[in-house]
């Protein structure tokens, strides 16, 4: 795992308050988006965002490159705060889980 700093707002940049469960909802959801991305093997995913880049006007491969990216660098950023902070949230997909006792991770998972 890589190290993160947490790092104030930048100068003139205004800070606001958030829920920290508002924060753990968003980073669970882009950490999901970016396994279903790094998940297509077929290229399908990438290519949908493409054409959803292409049609908001950008260039398509580097637009692409750019929300990939983000979309991980926030969610990492995201948990990163919550960590620093010693905040612990429920994980909103665990609602989900088929078994209460499936976590991932586990052998056989």
């Amino acid at each position: 795992m890589e190290d993160f700093t947490v790092l104030p707002a930048g100068d003139g940049e205004p800070e606001v308050a958030v829920a920290a469960s508002a924060v753990a909802r968003a980073a669970e959801l882009l950490a999901l988006a970016a396994e279903l991305v790094d998940g297509s093997a077929d290229g399908v995913i990438r290519a949908r965002i493409e054409a959803l880049m292409e049609a908001k006007g950008a260039e398509p491969g580097p637009a692409a490159d750019w929300m990939i990216t983000s979309v991980r660098a926030l969610a990492t950023e995201m948990d990163a705060v919550l960590a620093y902070e010693g905040i612990c949230v429920d994980r909103g997909l665990a609602a989900y889980w088929r078994d209460p006792a499936w976590r991932p991770g586990r052998m056989g998972q």
